[in-house]
Parts: C-alpha cells; structure tokens; sequence
C-alpha cells in the first residue's frame, strides 16, 4: 500500500447523489479493494492511473475549516468514493476531526462505512442533532464477501457495528449494496439489519468501466454454474433493465411496512 499526503483547498464538494447535496472525502482511494467499486475511476483525476485500485491512499491535508454556513439546512455524506473509516484513519483521524467541525453545524450528516471503527467516535456522533451511519453490506456469505471485498470488515461484525451503534443511541440504516445477481443473500440481511437499523437501504449492482471485466472474470472462476446467467443481465440495457425492475418490485413487496429505499439506476425508486 502506497500511502501519501496530499494538499487539498476545500474538502466540500458538491453531490450529485440521491438524499446528498454535499460530499466529503477525507481521503483518495479506499484500501478495502472491493472488485465491485465504481469509485476506481476517480485514480485517473488524482494522479493514479495505471494504480490498482486498493494499493493506494492519499490522506488529504485542508488548512481551511469547512464552511459551515454552506451545509446550514444541507445534507453532508461523509464517505461517497472512500471509507472514512478505513485503517488509516486510526492513525491520522481525518475522519474524526471533520465530525469535531460538523458536530455544531445545522445540518444533516450521514456517514457511509463498512468499519466497525466507527464506533471510537462515538462520543461526537452522541452529540451530534442529525446525524445517521450507514453501514454497507452485501451478502451474509463470509466467504463470497472475502472474494468481493478483500479487506473489509466481515459480514458479521458489520452488524454487530450496527447493533453497538444503535446501543448508543445513534441512528443507523443498513445499505445493502451492492446486490449480486445470485450471490447477494438480501432477505437474510434485511431481516438481522431490521432489528437494530432505522431504515434499509437497496442497491444494485452496476457494471461499467475497468471493474466490468474484473467482476466478470470472478464469477466465471469461482461460480463457473452461474457465469453464463449472471453476464447475461448485463448483456444490454434491456436485459438489465428488466432483471432490476423485477428485482426492485421484489424488494417492495418483501419490505412492505418496513422503513426501506430503494436506489437502482442511480435514482431513488421508493421512499
């Protein structure tokens, strides 16, 4: 792992993802190396093409504080192309100074992880008058999770994270993405993530850019049965969009009257 620090002039960047106006990023890449992360393609803006995704970090450095009148009434997601909590952020606490920033600002702020290290802070989260984690999952499967994401937190303790969460009395939601054709287990971890979270969140998964290939070539190693099914949702715009379409309904039907979201084709389907 390459890890260096860069300089940055405003951590505030402007969303354009569904329930998010702003974004911030305390860090470049993300060393879970999920197979599946759309967030790859920012290497080639930030000096990193031709890196595999996973192999580097740059830790952002920011002398200016966040401007806090800009998110007054806003929706800030910390974590859109990175974890905030991954292993670095032991040792540089990027993530925590940012909450000690926002933790007086009249603004919503959700936070977006796979780490059980989000529970060190704790004591800011408690403190904060809107605040909600989400903690992504996408399988209970341990071992088709270790194939997917290498270096992430196990299924289990994702929900134990979420139980230790909602414990301390911070909200938290489950964001179940992304969903595998097949592979993704979404009504067993709906059903653990419904005891303890607020909301549960949907997504599928989306095939594009240099990860097409790569999750492409894993299934076909190591589920050779259901490669030929599996690529073939993926064939064209039509084949996807009927297996999702289709998909989404089922996840209506199987959470009706439960507090759920559903977010295929990077639009929010059901509130």
């Amino acid at each position: 792992m390459r890890v260096q620090t860069i300089e940055t002039k405003n951590l505030l960047t402007r969303s354009k993802l569904p329930d998010a106006d702003f974004a911030i990023n305390p860090y470049v890449g993300c060393n879970h190396g999920c197979v599946y992360c759309y967030a790859e393609f920012i290497a080639r803006f930030t000096g990193h093409d031709g890196e595999r995704w996973g192999e580097f970090m740059d830790v952002k450095e920011c002398a200016k504080p966040l401007p806090l009148k800009a998110v007054i009434g806003k929706t800030v997601l910390i974590g859109s192309v990175t974890d905030p909590y991954n292993p670095l952020e032991k040792r540089f606490e990027k993530t925590r100074n940012i909450l000690m920033q926002l933790k007086d600002a009249n603004a919503r702020v959700d936070i977006l992880t796979k780490s059980p290290l989000v529970i060190r802070d704790t004591d800011l989260l408690s403190q904060m008058s809107d605040v909600h984690v989400g903690i992504s999952l996408s399988s209970m499967d341990e071992g088709f999770a270790r194939l997917t994401e290498r270096h992430a937190a196990a299924p289990r303790q994702r929900l134990e994270t979420m139980r230790a969460l909602n414990e301390a009395g911070i909200p938290v939601y489950a964001f179940i993405s992304p969903i595998f054709p097949f592979f993704s287990d979404w009504r067993r971890v709906a059903d653990h993530a419904s005891e303890v979270a607020e909301m549960v969140c949907f997504e599928n998964l989306n095939l594009r850019g240099r990860y097409r290939s790569a999750v492409l070539d894993l299934i076909a190693r190591y589920y050779p049965d259901k490669a030929r099914a599996f690529a073939a949702i993926y064939r064209d715009k039509a084949s996807f969009t009927q297996y999702w379409r289709r998909i989404a309904g089922e996840i209506s039907d199987y959470m009706a009257g439960r507090p759920h979201k559903i977010y295929f084709f990077h639009e929010m389907i059901k509130k």
